[in-house]
């Protein structure tokens, strides 16, 4: 006997009468399950019974489908397991917007007044007594309290005041509006919204209501934006991001084993058995390395480091430091090859280059000027949402799934390009859309246009980001073809400078993961080698030490970087980094800054003694540099009152070279020719030029262009005055000094090691934060009254009453030209081992040369609303009925995917490590739900590549 199938809903009571006018209409046949209302103050118990409904459906099989007359309604309806039939439910918050018609209409009207208590047919069958009877309870959660039992257990004052908060909920309505969607006739409900107007002192208006909403649901067979189809065994979720519903398989444990992630291995042809995730920490492939000697090369913030480095014995050959000369990076880079020895320069096979070049550029907002072509969700988005200009919108939509909702048209984006280059001379376009990391088609097409049109460059947002935010894909592609040019162009002057050295070897870039990429494609994505100096600098102390999980601290001249090596590899921001204050998705290492270094500006302001965070050239420079600085020096000697308050005044200018392609103004050729003569004080200068204040100097853009050197004390003034250090004029640092020391009354002596202990001690406390960081607030230690007396016992050594001791585990890995003054009692105030390797000053460079090409790529596995899977991180849109046809396609691809853009990147390793892992958490029913699988891909090699094109 053949069963014929119905259609269940299963609703809220207050819902009854528009419903059943709703099936009416449609001459539809259903069988009703109405539950009681008021459920959804209770949501627990909503699920339960709603739950126990559905099961109960399917339990008769009888069943073709069922609706489920609920909405979000506080969670409720999440984690209801659907049988054996697919469920159908609204996407929306509460029942309000089913019997306005969508959650559209809903918005307009609590925009237009937040507070309206909503009456319908159905509300005041199901949910009202007669007001005069209200005025006797009030809710407290799901009960009443009545009023007499109040007066009569706690007396009247008790019982009013009580009565005054449980109904202080009226003060936050201002509106009582029926909702009239023509199913329920009577008056009394209008009537029963007027009156609890009047008796509230509430507006009244009477509302047009809409059964569209609900018609759709009870003939829905697949989602769409406002109905959620839930397949055969899904369970409804919650979508955080969307604040909206979502259906996801149940947990059948087809997946890999749920205990932890799993790894593979996969070589040229088959993949390995799966195996517990025991991989090691950071490896590559076995074989010797293709380079045997390499010169590593970082432009730092202040000096440029150069590095003759064996890599196939692991041994420095020849090393070499100079000056950075930010305004032409390559003169800094040509003093430091200058220093090392010529004859091994030309046996050189590879070279790698760390630069500040990106990180500076974004930071100064330098570069060519960029048009955003934006492609947003459909009816999300507002101008402001991106604060870039110029940007425009064309059609051209994705659903979140990658499916085509609007298509590109091809003349708007034409006529909004040509208008962009003649109108506001754009130089280069950025490119991102809506799911553009799902599938690019649109990205793609347009940028097919734009070159078409133009021959101008395009970066896409999927091109180097795989996330879902479209804007923040929209900012970091704009921000890489800002830059192209000047990293082009430094790429192309440094082949030059090595070609002079007689060096013609190939040239791969640091990325900011501490990685490698061919100068090729360095070229087209100068985005990722934002904070490539940091990364290249933990490179090389993971290289030259050999530790796996280590705190490394890098010290310059201008700032301390800190990170840690965790498990052999680097910690890294997975979210991306802020570099001035733009938000990138680029990979780079997780570092804190501190603008505390060997050229750190020492000040005394108001009897403080402040270290940094400005950089300036030692005063021991200045003397070996400019011998007339003794002149300079003997007008502040004369006049060291002056200084009580403040040593601003003191700090000195020199002139650094005659400016080159700079239009002078007359007020900084002024500058420029008094500068010709000596150093000047700014107080000197002041004096000279009839200048008020500093403010009033025409100096901001000769000090930017390094046309003109700020000089000042610094803490390698400080070790020339104590001998530890002994490279320029320590006889000007000592005699500048002696100034500070007469303000302080010191000896000079004494004051150089005070100030030197507070060096140590701000390096102690920096390392203290990094260890700080990511579990509190690290800045804390400066605000907490309890906090900064307990670092301040740490310091003292204690008092006669206790003693604050910290013993830090890891061990701490100290690089940079003047960390081996500094770290050794830095790390003994924190109970920390430090090591110091004798290349520790040219670490970066050793970085450099010494890392690996590494391609890491996801992509993950997640529910269609239809029962199906598909996958996100690979360009176009696949479905797949079965998991296991997802699974394998998903794993070809991302090999073959990560293969080449290694073979991209420089490096023909082909071997890559799969780890996979799957997010299985528990409904609020108790369910288990598979929310998504997660593979990773790992490709480790050394960059061959470029050799072999040579």
């Amino acid at each position: 006997m053949i069963v014929k199938k119905k259609i269940y809903v299963v609703a809220c009571a207050v819902l009854s009468v528009d419903l059943r006018h709703a099936v009416e209409r449609l001459g539809m046949d259903v069988v009703f399950r109405f539950l009681e209302a008021g459920l959804h103050d209770r949501p627990n118990l909503l699920r339960e019974k709603l739950q126990g409904a559905v099961d109960e459906i399917n339990a008769a099989g009888d069943a073709s489908r069922i609706v489920i007359g609920y909405g979000i309604c506080g969670r409720g309806s999440v984690g209801v397991k659907a049988g054996d039939v697919p469920m159908a439910i609204p996407r929306v918050h509460d029942c309000i917007a089913l019997f306005l018609g969508g959650d559209a209409v809903y918005r307009r009207e609590f925009r237009k007044a937040p507070g309206t208590y909503y009456i319908s047919a159905g509300w005041y069958e199901e949910k009202t007594e007669p007001l005069s009877q209200r005025r006797l309870w009030a809710g407290y959660g799901a009960e009443r309290l009545h009023y007499d039992d109040l007066v009569r257990t706690y007396g009247v004052e008790a019982a009013d005041r009580t009565f005054r908060f449980l109904n202080s909920w009226k003060t936050h309505y201002r509106r009582a509006a029926f909702i009239d969607t023509g199913a329920g006739k009577s008056l009394k409900y209008e009537q029963y919204a007027r009156d609890m107007a009047e008796e509230y002192g509430w507006d009244f208006e009477r509302i047009e209501g809409d059964h569209a909403l609900m018609e759709r649901l009870l003939k829905a067979m697949e989602s769409s934006d406002d109905i959620l189809v839930v397949p055969p065994h899904h369970v409804i979720g919650f979508d955080a991001l969307r604040a909206g519903l979502t259906a996801n398989p149940a947990w059948t444990g087809r997946a890999a084993d749920a205990s932890g992630p799993q790894v593979m291995v996969v070589d040229d042809v088959r993949p390995s058995l799966p195996r517990p995730d025991t991989r090691p920490a950071y490896g590559r492939e076995e074989g010797p390395p293709m380079v045997k000697t390499g010169l590593g090369i970082d432009a730092g913030g202040t000096y440029t480091d150069a590095v003759i480095y064996d890599v196939a014995r692991g041994k420095t050959l020849s090393k070499s430091k100079a000056l950075t000369t930010k305004w032409d990076f390559t003169r800094g880079i040509g003093e430091a090859l200058a220093g090392l020895d010529g004859e091994r320069l030309r046996t050189v096979e590879m070279v790698a280059l760390s630069t500040t070049l990106a990180t500076n550029a974004i930071v100064e907002g330098e570069g060519q000027k960029v048009g955003m072509i934006l492609m947003p969700p459909y009816g999300l988005f507002d101008s402001r949402d991106i604060a870039y200009e110029p940007k425009a919108v064309v059609s051209g939509s994705l659903e979140i799934s990658g499916q085509e909702r609007t298509p590109v048209d091809p003349e708007e984006v034409r006529r909004i390009v040509r208008r962009m280059v003649d109108r506001d001379q754009v130089r280069a376009f950025a490119v991102s859309g809506f799911a553009g990391s799902i599938n690019p088609v649109h990205e793609l097409a347009v940028k097919r246009i734009i070159r078409e049109e133009t021959d101008l460059f395009v970066t896409c947002g999927h091109e180097l980001s795989d996330i879902l935010d479209f804007k923040v894909r929209a900012h970091t592609a704009m921000l890489n073809a800002r830059i192209i040019p000047r990293l082009a162009r430094l790429l192309v002057d440094l082949e030059a400078e090595l070609s002079r050295f007689h060096i013609h070897a190939p040239v791969v870039v640091v990325k900011g993961d501490g990685t490698l990429m061919s100068a090729a494609m360095a070229k087209e994505r100068p985005v990722e080698t934002i904070l490539s100096g940091p990364a290249a600098s933990v490179a090389g102390a993971r290289h030259l030490t050999g530790l796996a999980d280590a705190l490394v601290v890098d010290m310059g001249g201008t700032t301390t970087d800190t990170a840690i090596l965790l498990g052999g590899g680097v910690s890294l921001c997975d979210s991306g980094s802020n570099v001035g204050g733009h938000k990138t998705h680029v990979k780079a290492l997780e570092i804190r800054t501190r603008g505390l270094g060997g050229d750190s500006l020492i000040q005394m302001e108001k009897e403080s003694i402040i270290i940094g965070p400005r950089r300036v050239a030692p005063m021991a420079w200045l003397g070996t540099r400019h011998p007339a600085a003794d002149r300079a020096v003997a007008y502040l000697e004369t006049r060291i009152h002056r200084y009580a308050a403040s040593t601003r005044g003191m700090q000195m200018l020199a002139l650094n070279g005659t400016p080159e392609d700079m239009d002078l103004t007359d007020s900084e050729r002024e500058i420029v020719d008094l500068l010709a003569e000596r150093p000047f004080s700014i107080d000197e200068i002041l004096e000279r030029t009839g200048a008020m204040i500093e403010r009033a100097l025409p100096i901001r853009r000769l000090e930017e262009y390094a046309v003109i050197q700020r000089c000042g004390l610094t803490p390698t003034d400080l070790l020339h005055i104590t001998g530890r250090f002994d490279r320029w004029d320590g006889r000007t640092a000592s005699r500048y000094a002696a100034i500070y020391a007469a303000l302080e009354k010191k000896d000079t002596a004494e004051m150089a090691e005070a100030m030197l202990d507070k060096v140590v001690r701000d390096l102690a406390l920096e390392l203290l934060k990094r260890e700080l960081d990511g579990k509190i607030d690290p800045e804390a230690v400066h605000t907490c009254p309890v906090c900064r007396t307990l670092v301040e016992n740490m310091f003292a050594g204690g008092s006669d009453h206790y003693r604050v001791k910290i013993d830090l585990k890891r061990p701490v890995v100290g690089i940079g030209a003047p960390i081996h003054y500094f770290l050794p009692r830095a790390a003994a105030v924190l109970g920390a081992k430090a090591v110091l390797h004798p290349d520790a000053d040219v670490a970066n460079a050793i970085g450099a040369i010494t890392s690996d090409v590494v391609v890491k790529r996801h992509v993950r596995i997640v529910p269609d609303q239809a029962g199906g899977f598909l996958i996100e991180g690979i360009s176009g849109i696949r479905h797949f009925r079965r998991f296991e046809e997802a699974d394998e396609y998903a794993r070809d691809r991302l090999v073959a995917l990560v293969r080449d853009q290694a073979a991209v990147s420089g490096t023909s390793a082909r071997r890559v490590e799969l780890i996979t892992e799957d997010q299985v958490p528990r409904a609020a029913g108790g369910a288990e739900i598979f929310i998504g699988r997660v593979i990773s891909a790992t490709l480790v090699g050394r960059p061959d590549r470029v050799l072999q094109k040579t």
